[in-house]
């Protein structure tokens, strides 16, 4: 990898080694990089140039490089083996619904510039709430887990009312909410189901032998 690194600025003198060693830990640390967004474009570009040195790169830190040039962005993901859903079943159940959303408006041919996809709030919750069969969350919950998911890349949000948040999902959401991720989710909500059957089986047993 140093010996690629090496044979890519003698080729190109306007290549610079911290420059690159930037625009990896930039892509780390906001997992997507859009070619439309300003702050983002120069990492995006130096990516996009020396895609092989950076999927080499990522690989021996066991992720993959994903680079989709029509949509116009790159990003950094675990491997499928790897996924894991974490404690908070809320964030990736809001995570599958806006899968959801977005495919149901690539059916309906609702995709627009940069392959995006225009929701707002008030869809999110009712499809969370039909797919999940749990409690709306409140509007400042969901603040905070729309605002999570645009660190990450996965949305941007336009409007932010009192009672109404407007947003457009990215393409990106394809690469996180993977065929992998869905097995994660219902391995871990299988867990969790069978754990509380057992703590009411317990509970039952104590009754029981009172």
């Amino acid at each position: 990898m140093l010996h690629e690194l090496r044979r890519m600025l003698d080729k190109d003198e306007t290549l610079d080694a911290f420059d690159l060693r930037r625009a990896a830990a930039v892509a780390l640390e906001r997992q997507f990089l859009f070619g439309d967004k300003s702050r983002d474009q120069r990492h995006f570009h130096q990516i996009l140039d020396a895609e092989d040195y950076y999927r080499n790169l990522f690989d021996a830190l066991n992720l993959d490089l994903v680079c989709d040039r029509i949509a116009g962005y790159v990003g950094v993901v675990p491997r499928e083996s790897q996924l894991t859903v974490g404690l908070d079943t809320e964030h990736s159940m809001f995570l599958l619904v806006l899968r959801v959303i977005y495919e149901q408006a690539a059916r309906e041919c609702r995709i627009g510039e940069y392959s995006q996809a225009f929701s707002d709030s008030e869809a999110l919750v009712d499809t969370f709430v039909a797919h999940s069969n749990r409690k709306r969350p409140g509007l400042v919950r969901l603040r905070e887990i729309l605002r999570t998911f645009s660190r990450q890349g996965l949305l941007d949000i336009d409007h932010d009312e009192d009672k109404a948040i407007r947003f457009r999902i990215r393409p990106s959401i394809r690469d996180i909410v993977t065929p992998g991720f869905l097995a994660a989710l219902e391995d871990y909500l299988t867990g969790s189901e069978n754990v509380e059957e057992r703590a009411e089986a317990t509970e039952e047993d104590h009754e029981d032998s009172d």
